[in-house]
């Protein structure tokens, strides 16, 4: 990420996360909290000003108060490598390597969901489609909107089927997964794509609250795995741990949730 596309991020993530009080980050605010004046901030998040302190990069963590995964994700975008960058000439193509993962996933005796950068679903097996009892009508009206398919729309949508699947265990589920959606959509937070998303998931009362309510006090839930245990209404008592594997590409990450 190249020191233009830092700024459009440092300003979204200004916009997007909240103040002890629970208001949006001025600019003015922001510039005092990290010992700098907001005219260096501007140019900070104008891409003009390249060089960046480590520790007013920790001082901007702070104040977004990004969990540690969060942080990773943050500081990694401010070394200034493109993707680009990363990939050998070599490197297998994305489709190539979406065909493959897809092949796999049928192969899979878990559920597995297959998730991009912004979190929508670009694949799932039907052992989500049976643990989750999704229903075929909510997967042919989901319609043509921007959240149509992502994963957070199917955890607080209450016509999929996902919160009667899970039953009492759907809050903390629900509020751990926003920590997931926070964490890998942090470099897209700036792109058009990422803000109608997120505008079409804040129509869920639920999803707005738990948002703000960890944009302000992180729950501390920070992991590549989770453990749930649940009464499925079908399966009786549930035990299971899921994990998450990130696999690159020149488009994106691709992120299997299993």
């Amino acid at each position: 990420m190249d020191s233009r596309e830092f700024g459009k991020l440092l300003a979204a993530l200004r916009k997007q996360n909240l103040t002890d009080h629970g208001k949006t980050w001025t600019r003015e605010e922001l510039s005092r909290h990290i010992h700098i004046s907001a005219h260096q901030l501007g140019r900070l998040e104008r891409g003009s000003r390249k060089y960046l302190d480590t520790e007013t990069l920790q001082l901007l963590a702070d104040a977004f108060n990004l969990t540690t995964l969060e942080r990773k994700e943050f500081f990694f975008a401010a070394v200034g490598i493109s993707e680009d960058d990363i990939f050998h000439p070599d490197e297998t193509e994305a489709r190539t390597d979406l065909r493959n993962l897809i092949e796999a996933l049928k192969l899979m005796q878990s559920p597995t969901i297959l998730v991009d950068d912004y979190a929508d679903i670009v694949a799932a097996n039907m052992n989500v489609m049976h643990l989750y009892q999704v229903k075929q009508d909510y997967l042919t009206s989901s319609g043509d909107s921007y959240a149509a398919y992502n994963l957070m729309k199917f955890i607080y949508d209450e016509s999929s089927g996902y919160k009667g699947a899970v039953g009492a265990a759907w809050e903390d589920m629900a509020r751990r997964n926003i920590n997931y959606f926070r964490r890998i959509t942090l470099r897209k937070r700036h792109k058009p794509y990422f803000k109608k998303i997120l505008g079409e998931l804040r129509r869920f009362e639920k999803f707005d609250l738990y948002w703000h309510e960890i944009s302000r006090s992180p729950s501390g839930i920070d992991s590549v795995y989770d453990y749930y245990r649940w009464h499925h209404p079908s399966f009786g008592p549930l035990h299971m741990v899921f994990t998450e594997t990130s696999i690159p590409t020149r488009h994106g990450n691709l992120h299997l949730f299993s």
